[in-house]
């Protein structure tokens, strides 16, 4: 029983220490929810394809590869209208294409619409 005391303390002074309520506040129904920056949810949900690595990446690549790649490109980069399906099709390419043309502009032979490391690294530095 004492230890059931302790473990409820403890949780209520946590709770109220960090700001949390343990119940809702008055006025609590009146106003909506904050809505979570449009940038955390996006990066929850590239992380939810869950590849960090650099392998070169392109037609025939492992799905997750080209999830990754698609998802970065359409949540940071502004490529709205690609689908992270994870297949490495014309659009995909068309899209890495153009993004390195942007992000290498005096360096036409990063132009290739493959996603190397140098390319990677870009598509993480948003």
């Amino acid at each position: 029983m004492i230890t059931r005391k302790r473990l409820a303390l403890a949780t209520a002074t946590v709770a109220l220490g960090s700001g949390l309520a343990l119940g809702p506040a008055a006025g609590a129904f009146a106003t909506a929810p904050q809505a979570a920056p449009a940038r955390a949810a996006a990066e929850y949900s590239c992380a939810n394809e869950l590849y960090s690595g650099t392998a070169i990446t392109k037609a025939g690549s492992p799905k997750k590869q080209v999830a990754e790649v698609q998802c970065l490109l359409k949540l940071f980069h502004g490529y709205s209208s690609l689908k992270a399906d994870g297949l490495y099709g014309n659009k995909t390419h068309k899209a890495v294409y153009s993004f390195q043309k942007k992000k290498f502009p005096n360096k036409p032979s990063e132009w290739d619409g493959i996603v190397g490391k140098k390319t990677w690294a870009k598509l993480r530095a948003w």
